[in-house]
Formats: C-alpha cells, structure tokens, sequence
C-alpha cells in the first residue's frame, strides 16, 4: 500500500508540472507568481508566512525551492526598475534605486524533499532583477 501511494504521488506531483507547462507561463508571469505578494498576505507569524507562500505559489511539489524572496510591492512599481526606477548593472541585471519590503524564505534542514519547512527574514533593500522587454523576469539578490 506504501509503494501505491508513492506512485499516486509521484503522478499528483508530474500532472501539476504539467499542467503548469501547459498553460505556457511566461517569463514575467513566472517571476510575478515567484517574487511578487503584494499586498503582504497575512500570517500569524513570518515562518507560517514563508510555509504557506512557498506552498500556494508552487515552489514545493517536487522538490523545495531552497530560497526565494517576496516583493512586498505592486508589480508596477516593480517594473519601473527595468526602466526609469532602476540602474545597469551586467548584462540585463538592474538596480533599483529605491528599497523595497522583502521575506525572504529559507529551506530549513537539508533535504529538498517534500514536506518542506521554511525561516523567514523580512528586511527593506534595494534589489536586483532581470530584465527583458522592459519587465522583469527573474529575481537576482537584495542589495
């Protein structure tokens, strides 16, 4: 029965790896599902907050995101940095100019295995973003 249910999960875990592929998530899309909660949904503590966002947001079904840091900004005003609110870094890297509301989670323990367990900090930092056609695609560091 042990071997069954693993098979049932590893399906489970395939069909939504799927279906997300299916959907044809773009770049921008990606990063605004990753990176991007605003305004700040609520939890009653941030470890709970890193738990649940990692979980809604897709970063824990086949293995754990070891870490991702959420915007606490709209995604308009995070764009801006792919323009006037940001500055060249490398390549298509950017600076912003202003700091931002961050949580950033991070795997606890070291297996990347399901079930995951996050800690959290929060912090205000400028950050450093991706960008392509004038949005961001991917979230590089704080600042």
């Amino acid at each position: 029965m042990a071997q069954r249910g693993h098979h049932l999960i590893l399906l489970l875990v395939w069909l939504a790896t799927w279906l997300t592929l299916a959907r044809g998530e773009t770049r921008y899309e990606k990063f605004l599902r990753q990176h991007v909660d605003y305004p700040k949904s609520s939890a009653p503590d941030s470890r709970t907050y890193c738990n649940q966002m990692m979980q809604r947001r897709g970063m824990t079904s086949a293995v754990c995101k070891f870490t991702n840091t959420f915007v606490h900004a709209s995604a308009t005003t995070i764009t801006t940095v792919c323009g006037s609110g940001g500055t060249p870094a490398s390549g298509d890297l950017r600076d912003s100019k202003a700091s931002f509301a961050l949580t950033t989670c991070r795997l606890q323990g070291g297996s990347q295995t399901p079930p995951c367990n996050y800690n959290a900090d929060t912090s205000t930092q400028r950050i450093r973003i991706a960008c392509v056609g004038g949005v961001p695609v991917h979230y590089d560091k704080s600042i």
